[in-house]
């Protein structure tokens, strides 16, 4: 007996859009440790990237295609700040005034030289 909507094969399209969809990539999960990451369940053949901001680590937890665990990846998370260009090229105000200063003597050296005999003696 043939159904409004079609008979069976309705009930297998209905089906079949109740299903999960499929997510082949990588999965990040927060968590607050690393026992909750430890412990955290893995599909097989997935892998999960597990974050704990707090503490900043992270773990890349993985399964094979039997749902056997792979060794726990763990990394730190560290904030990266942009450093200044000319940062080994500045100098502070005190080390430019020295020096000028001694640019300063070395030049009057050079334009009195008897000045500088007279003052070594």
């Amino acid at each position: 007996m043939a159904s409004y909507f079609g008979g069976q094969g309705y009930q297998a399209n209905y089906q079949a859009n109740m299903q999960q969809p499929q997510f082949d990539g990588v999965m990040a999960v927060f968590v607050s440790s690393d026992a909750s990451a430890a412990t955290y369940p893995v599909a097989a053949g997935r892998t999960v990237a597990l974050i704990d901001i707090e503490h900043g680590n992270m773990w890349f937890k993985s399964t094979d295609m039997n749902g056997m665990p792979c060794p726990i990846r763990t990394f730190e998370i560290k904030e990266v700040t942009p450093q200044p260009q000319n940062q080994g090229n500045m100098v502070t105000r005190q080390e430019f005034d020295a020096l000028n200063a001694k640019i300063q003597q070395l030049l009057s050296a050079l334009k009195n030289p008897s000045a500088d005999k007279e003052a070594a003696k």
